[in-house]
């Protein structure tokens, strides 16, 4: 066969042509592997900064986006490699050539991420504009690569914390045995000697947990014992539950009257602001449908009355959180907060006689596991007087799964044990019955709303 010049020439095109689809792939193969090598670098950075970001999330004190985490997570980014970033925080944006947005609580992917909202997380996106070598002559000169990390505390071993300085600011008394098998128990107080050690264990009575922790010295006299031995001259324990924001709530006005619910009558409460405080009595049924509730003056069950309250925040603007004689009170998604103001002054939490309280705590959300919070800034709650402590009694039946965060005011316990977990912060305890101490998570989204001091990796 003989081949025509022609034909020859053709060929070449053809060679010519191919040659460059086969340049045009292997440019687009070499700028796929380097996009895919950067893709790997910035994840890294994103997973350092997020996880460098949750470590400073007990120095924040509840304030989202502090100065000490957003240094923490750009310096991470920096130290691996990726300098001169810009810094932006919830969800905000960026045009610039590398952005690192770090949103306490995440926000990015809103309601598909299941820490959306959650303070207790910090989320991490990564932007750097990348140029391309190849895919120029195919018009792309460059492109935006992404990466996204979420990264938390892990769970605290300890579910007890007083966080008094200076008195002896634990007490276990009489006949009563505190136990608390499955955490540990962390004691403030720098005070050594009886009768003013930072923990008193006298009589008969006995403390039993996973650990024991104490800033100062324990005492036990009689026949009382500490098991484990107590571990003393321990660093003070920052407030594991500092990060929690403030339920925000419009302030009610004076002169409003009280809302009395008494007699043989059944009635249904919807959310809003009860200016005058509530007082329920005799043998009224009352029910408080879901939502959020602001209650001046406080709340008083009394006499024999069944009040059932629906999952929602209540915030009690002065008054307190009452419950008394045979009163019943149950619920569950219920965060209590209590407050108080130059017009409502602080009230504490009361629960006392034949009282049945069955309250349990959100599983997810900002408050899950807050059952009673206490705001550490509400006028008449600055110190721990007598007052000012709230009473955590009530009936054998009677049990509170959540936390009770009292942090600048005293509390009196003596719980069932049928909660799955309650856990109990507060600047003094006096433990007044026998009482197990439970710890276990297992209904809640995140696990204890009691941080460790190691950062894990979310997403």
């Amino acid at each position: 066969m003989t081949m025509h010049k022609k034909d020859a020439g053709q060929a070449v095109v053809v060679v010519a042509l191919a040659l460059v689809v086969i340049l045009a792939f292997l440019g687009l193969g070499l700028d796929l592997g380097y996009l895919r090598m950067k893709r790997r670098q910035i994840q890294k950075a994103a997973d350092a900064a997020a996880l460098a970001g949750s470590l400073e999330l007990t120095y924040c004190g509840g304030t989202n986006n502090c100065s000490a985490l957003t240094a923490a997570a750009q310096n991470a980014l920096t130290e691996n490699g990726f300098s001169s970033s810009t810094l932006v925080t919830n969800c905000g944006t960026s045009s610039d050539n590398l952005v690192i947005t770090v949103n306490n609580p995440p926000c990015y992917l809103g309601a598909n991420d299941p820490h959306n909202g959650d303070a207790r997380y910090v989320e991490v996106v990564v932007s750097q504009v990348e140029p391309l070598m190849f895919t120029k002559v195919l018009g792309i000169a460059s492109t935006t690569m992404k990466a996204r990390a979420e990264a938390g505390l892990g769970n605290s071993s300890n579910c007890f914390y007083v966080l008094g300085s200076s008195g002896t600011d634990l007490t276990v008394s009489g006949a009563v045995q505190l136990k608390v098998p499955g955490c540990g128990l962390y004691v403030n107080s720098n005070a050594t000697t009886a009768p003013n050690a930072a923990l008193e264990v006298t009589g008969s009575s006995s403390i039993t947990a996973a650990s024991v922790n104490i800033v100062g010295h324990a005492a036990t006299s009689g026949t009382s014992t500490i098991s484990p031995t107590p571990t003393t001259g321990v660093p003070p324990a920052s407030d594991p539950l500092a990060y929690l924001p403030k339920p925000a709530y419009t302030a009610c006005p004076t002169g409003v009257a009280q809302l009395s619910i008494g007699g043989i009558t059944t009635q249904t409460l919807t959310p809003g602001n009860y200016c005058g405080g509530i007082s329920i009595s005799n043998s009224a049924v009352v029910t408080f449908s879901p939502g959020n509730y602001v209650v001046a003056k406080g709340i008083q069950i009394g006499g024999a009355a069944k009040v059932t309250f629906g999952a929602g925040t209540y915030v009690m603007e002065g008054g307190g959180f009452s419950v008394g004689n045979s009163g019943q009170a149950t619920g569950s998604g219920v965060t209590v907060f209590l407050t108080g103001d130059s017009n409502f002054s602080y009230g504490p939490a009361n629960f006392s006689g034949a009282a049945v309280v069955q309250l349990i705590a959100p599983t997810s959300g900002t408050y899950a596991g807050i059952l009673f919070f206490q705001d550490s800034t509400a006028t008449g709650a600055t110190s721990p007087t007598s007052g000012n402590t709230s009473n955590f009694g009530g009936s054998a039946s009677t049990y509170f799964q959540g936390a009770l965060y009292f942090p600048t005011t005293g509390i009196v316990y003596s719980g069932a044990s049928t909660a799955q977990y309650t856990i109990l912060v507060a600047n003094q305890v006096t433990v007044s019955n026998s009482a197990t101490i439970n710890n276990d998570y297992s209904s809640l989204a995140s696990g204890t709303p009691i941080k460790g001091t190691g950062g894990i990796l979310g997403e």
